[in-house]
């Protein structure tokens, strides 16, 4: 009996044992799996997300490209020895190749000239990387107050971004009115980010931004302040001013002591800089540069000031030129003088250099939301509803999707400009500037096409960019 029992408790002793052994097999193949599951995640990652959290894969480069960055720079310096019509003297070049992450070519690419209108570059990537990418400028309107029928007895504030795409109260006042606000008796109040007039710098013409150019929101507070009033009373909405007033006490809902949003208009960023970028405009650049300013605590009596550093300036500077030049992505040998006048380059007192422009460019390259907006939808191109200031340039069919770029022309200074970027004959994609300076415009556009074509060359199939994400 004893031996009847001792022999079932060595069974259940070896089916215990089994079940821990199954068990611990078990729970091996499940970590074993995750663990495979966790390293292939890594491994797939680490090329993923590279550009996602703004680090640069490292790129294995083969004798074969290296053979096409040293064909091409022949190519380009071929064309600098040309005889020209143009003083070589007053041309800078730089080439920069991404495929690579190599400097390819270089002519005077250190020398500070004024950049025109490729100014604008800067200040598009220095707003939206400081103000984000999905930005909205707000003109608002709210009330503080209690109800008396169609009569609102508090305060009406007025609250506007320097939005230099508002052009009319008259929407905002009727949907107003919609609210049920016919009539108002207290106070009018306008709280404006902007308070003087936009005005081209000092050292510009004052043809380039005249005052009947300039957005209702930068015309003054005095001008706002008249069409607001007469837009109110052309809508029918009447106005009584009593001082009397105390709105901080009303109930309902429109009091609590504090101002309830009724109307809201808003625009986005890019609608500003798409058309800044592509046709040039000057005064959405200077507003945009103006309310960098403005949102970085420069303009603290809301008035333009030009006697003080732009934080467009400061922004690059930390980029280009940070305090600790070790900590610097984009090192150059040389450290030329640079000055930001004003965020469209109408002032011929802006400085830039060919290597700067293609510094900025490579910055705003290397982060892919930046890249796919300027490419996709802001820079120029040409053969497409977007060609803008490029026009009838390059406009072939084997330079289509091949070549995205800013214009810049500054008439009194004989300057002309055109950075981006472009695929080459090679494959590679490139950024480039050129600059001139007191050139005739006309052959400057012909020397700069001459010599992105020479870099895009001819090619039976085109690949866009699009197939190279």
């Amino acid at each position: 009996m004893a031996n009847k029992k001792k022999k079932v408790r060595l069974r259940y002793g070896r089916i215990a044992a089994a079940l821990c052994v199954l068990a611990a097999i078990v729970v091996l193949i499940y970590y074993i799996i995750v663990g495979g599951i966790a390293l292939f995640n890594w491994i797939f990652r680490s090329s993923e997300d590279t550009e996602e959290n703004g680090k640069k894969p490292k790129v294995e480069v083969t004798p074969e490209m290296r053979a096409c960055d040293e064909a091409m720079a022949r190519r380009l310096d071929s064309l600098m020895n040309l005889p020209q019509t143009l003083d070589t003297s007053l041309i800078a070049v730089s080439v920069y190749d991404v495929t690579t992450e190599s400097q390819v070519y270089e002519f005077h690419a250190d020398k500070s000239m004024a950049p025109a209108s490729c100014m604008k570059i800067a200040t598009a990537v220095a707003a939206l990387k400081t103000l984000g990418m999905n930005y909205h400028y707000n003109v608002s309107l709210q009330v503080r107050g209690e109800m008396d029928h169609d009569t609102l007895v508090g305060h009406l504030l007025l609250v506007a971004d320097d939005d230099p795409l508002f052009t009319d109260f008259t929407p905002l006042v009727r949907k107003l009115k919609e609210k049920g606000i016919s009539k108002i008796r207290g106070n009018i109040y306008l709280n404006l980010a902007r308070e003087d007039t936009l005005k081209a710098h000092p050292t510009g013409k004052t043809w380039d931004i005249p005052y009947h150019k300039a957005p209702l929101l930068m015309k003054g507070k005095d001008r706002i302040t008249r069409q607001f009033m007469a837009t109110l009373s052309a809508c029918g909405v009447s106005f009584e001013k009593d001082l009397s007033v105390n709105s901080a006490n009303a109930k309902g809902k429109y009091g609590g002591g504090r101002y309830h949003y009724v109307v809201l208009s808003r625009h986005d960023i890019k609608e500003i800089i798409t058309p800044m970028l592509i046709h040039s405009s000057n005064v959405k650049a200077d507003a945009l540069f103006y309310h960098l300013d403005w949102k970085k605590g420069i303009l603290p009596e809301k008035e333009m000031v030009w006697d003080r550093k732009h934080y467009t300036e400061i922004f690059w500077n930390s980029i280009l030129s940070p305090e600790d030049s070790t900590k610097c992505e984009y090192p150059r040998k040389a450290k030329p003088f640079l000055a930001y006048k004003d965020g469209s380059g109408l002032s011929p007192e802006n400085l830039l250099t060919a290597n700067t422009l293609v510094d900025m460019l490579r910055y705003t390259w290397d982060d892919k939301e930046l890249r796919d907006y300027f490419i996709k939808e802001a820079l120029a191109s040409p053969g497409c509803e977007r060609s803008g200031s490029l026009k009838t340039r390059m406009a072939r069919a084997e330079y289509i999707n091949r070549i995205f770029v800013k214009t810049g022309t500054l008439v009194t200074k004989g300057g002309s400009s055109l950075s981006g970027y472009l695929q080459g004959l090679d494959g590679h994609w490139y950024i480039f500037s050129i600059i001139h300076e007191d050139s005739p415009v006309a052959d400057a556009r012909i020397f700069q096409d001459r010599l992105c074509k020479m870099m895009m060359g001819k090619r039976a199939k085109v690949d866009s960019i699009k197939g190279k994400e």
